[in-house]
């Protein structure tokens, strides 16, 4: 199948696939978006139109999707294109594009300390806070469009908690968690992660972890090796976004206040080992 299919094609896969590559002929309305049948409407008013709608392959679910959202909106005959863009190309398309972006943002790329957000929660066993910690500084280093190293400086000084509403309360938790009971955020103003590996992990969806990574975490003065898995995506400027969600048990850098396995019958004065971060990383392109 060489040729463009007969009559009104639309291409439902995101503007950056059908910048890279689509049938000639298809028009891209995204159906991911929430304007979809919106900008359908517009294109195609007259409901009665016969459109073929084409997705990426039989595997996937975009176009079978969006022929159920148009038939609700009354587009009885809106149909799904068999195959697909693969299965087109397969038959011998030949697509039109820009083609897939090769830059892979290479070398040295420092963080953007503004776009990049550390998350904390912490609990008791009644009640939880949640909080916040800046980043000071940090890099990465890409090589083939992988991260094979980097290191990140944490501003323990930074720490700041964000549920409380009551100014004075607020104070007084964020004081104690700067305080030696917790993170000797005097002492020790500045935390350092290191990366020592960054692993693929084979097969995973989009949307889901898809780096385990390990290093080395130094925390009031003391350097422990921690793992995590985290999503790592390549913008399209070359620069890179990382999420991870990591639980973190304090007391093996010698945070103890209020731990069950170091203080007997503490009743209500129990606090969570576990501090819960939700990270996210994001950096300038080089």
């Amino acid at each position: 199948m060489s040729s463009s299919p007969s009559g009104p094609l639309i291409d439902v896969l995101s503007a950056g696939s059908y910048e890279a590559e689509h049938i000639p002929g298809a028009v891209n309305l995204c159906v991911y978006e929430t304007a979809f049948i919106g900008k359908v409407k517009e294109m195609f008013p007259d409901a009665g139109t016969s459109l073929n709608v084409c997705g990426y392959s039989d595997d996937t679910r975009e176009a079978e999707t969006a022929v159920e959202r148009l038939r609700e909106a009354g587009y009885g005959n809106a149909s799904v294109m068999e195959g697909g863009l693969q299965k087109w190309k397969a038959d011998g398309g030949k697509p039109e594009g820009k083609g897939e972006a090769v830059s892979h943002g290479n070398g040295r790329q420092e963080v953007d300390g503004e776009a990049s957000v550390i998350h904390w929660t912490g609990r008791n066993l009644f009640n939880f806070h949640t909080g916040s910690l800046k980043l000071k500084d940090g890099h990465v280093e890409i090589h083939d469009g992988r991260l094979v190293a980097g290191e990140f400086h944490i501003a323990m000084d930074s720490l700041a908690c964000t549920d409380l509403t009551d100014s004075k309360m607020n104070a007084m938790l964020v004081d104690h968690l700067r305080s030696d009971d917790f993170f000797s955020a005097a002492d020790h103003p500045v935390a350092t992660f290191t990366v020592t590996s960054a692993e693929p992990i084979d097969g995973v969806s989009d949307g889901l972890p898809n780096h385990r990574i390990s290093g080395n975490l130094t925390l009031r003065g003391k350097t422990l090796p921690i793992s995590f898995d985290a999503l790592v995506a390549r913008k399209e400027d070359g620069s890179h976004i990382a999420q991870a969600m990591i639980d973190l048990d304090r007391t093996q850098w010698g945070s103890i206040y209020g731990s069950g396995k170091f203080f007997a019958r503490l009743g209500q004065h129990v606090v969570n080992d576990l501090v819960h971060l939700h990270l996210k990383v994001a950096t300038i392109p080089s």
